[in-house]
């Protein structure tokens, strides 16, 4: 159930909050201003409403528009708004009852409701679509583009979407560590339930605190991962497909037949490249084990300027879409996905992916 923070000096309609029968949200009133960023980072709210008479009102503002995912409604005085640098949010008159917040909460209904009808007309929601990511080269970002689509992905209505890693290692992957997840369910969990069915798949994923994605890690050894085998993995996506909406793929650069198995049972496959030619020119002898009615693409990922000239001759090997070409991120320039409290040590890659929405339609 979706959040709504209320920020509000006016103890009328603090003090009635309980009169309002809501069935869709759940509300948190905060009478002042005193540790609102704490209560934000805590409960991570849908919508923050916030009265311009609070006394850190443009503190408080520029820091939901900043740091959080949430929209934010203001209320009162129309001049404090013209102060926010870059100011998008809703705004409205000044809150005297309990009746006035009522009819906020009706705009933030059909706010949601718009916001369901543009997915459904952006997205054209298809389920159970399996898409893998995979590489010919190291080191070009493959796992941060696959995880920023399912972050992309997390908000549509009633969608669940898996991220199967399948880079076996010795210790936690990247994606693990990265998210610090915890260790203990793993694809060796499945394998020794896999007798247990669907059972044995949902005790063996991680689940991203009620964002819609698990996660399935690999094996913390390289001995475990030996006894994962091609049937097994046709077994976990059978038992995928009847839980999941989306089943995203995270494979290595391995020619083996886990590697290439997963290409084939995938709706659709996403190759991640960077710019340097000579890597890239494996990529006409790798396609040769993509299924020939699968739906496929590219995205270059690290373009700096100077290798734009690459991306042709790349481009003309390729023989298959591009969804994007995402330039070099420079240390000061990274930004990392957040996840309420906490940065994820992921590199915020979703405005540069938008594209990718037309590859999942």
């Amino acid at each position: 159930m979706k959040i709504i923070i209320i920020i509000e000096n006016n103890r009328g309609i603090t003090d009635n909050i309980g009169k309002i029968d809501l069935k869709n949200y759940d509300l948190v009133c905060l009478n002042g201003e005193r540790y609102t960023k704490h209560y934000i980072e805590e409960y991570m709210p849908s919508y923050v409403i916030l009265s311009s008479d609070i006394k850190d009102f443009k503190d408080i503002a520029e820091y939901i528009n900043k740091y959080t995912n949430c929209e934010l409604i203001i209320t009162g005085n129309y001049k404090e708004f013209e102060k926010l640098e870059g100011f998008k949010n809703v705004s409205i008159k000044k809150l005297e009852d309990i009746k006035d917040l009522e009819k906020i909460l009706g705009i933030i209904d059909e706010m949601e409701l718009e916001k369901i009808s543009g997915h459904r007309n952006e997205y054209k929601f298809i389920k159970q679509q399996i898409i893998s990511f995979y590489s010919v080269q190291g080191g070009v970002g493959k796992t941060s583009i696959a995880f920023n689509l399912a972050w992309l992905l997390k908000d549509l209505a009633n969608i669940k979407i898996l991220i199967i890693d399948l880079n076996f290692c010795e210790g936690p992957s990247d994606l693990s560590a990265n998210l610090n997840l915890q260790l203990s369910h793993n694809l060796s969990l499945f394998i020794e339930n896999i007798s247990d069915g669907q059972d044995a798949l949902t005790k063996s994923v991680v689940s991203l605190n009620n964002l819609n994605i698990d996660v399935m890690q690999p094996p913390l050894s390289i001995y475990q991962s030996d006894k994962f085998g091609v049937d097994m993995l046709n077994n976990l996506l059978y038992l995928a497909r009847n839980e999941y909406n989306f089943i995203i793929a995270d494979i290595p650069f391995r020619y083996d037949n886990i590697s290439l198995e997963m290409l084939n049972l995938s709706t659709g496959s996403i190759l991640v490249l960077s710019p340097d030619t000579g890597p890239n020119l494996r990529v006409d002898n790798f396609k040769k084990f993509l299924p020939p009615n699968q739906k496929n693409g590219a995205i270059f990922n690290k373009v700096s300027n100077e290798k734009i000239k690459n991306l042709r001759e790349i481009e003309a090997i390729l023989s298959m879409p591009v969804y994007g070409k995402i330039p070099f991120l420079t240390e000061e320039k990274r930004k990392f996905i957040r996840n309420g409290s906490r940065f994820l040590n992921i590199i915020d890659l979703q405005s540069d992916i938008l594209k990718l929405e037309r590859f999942i339609n």
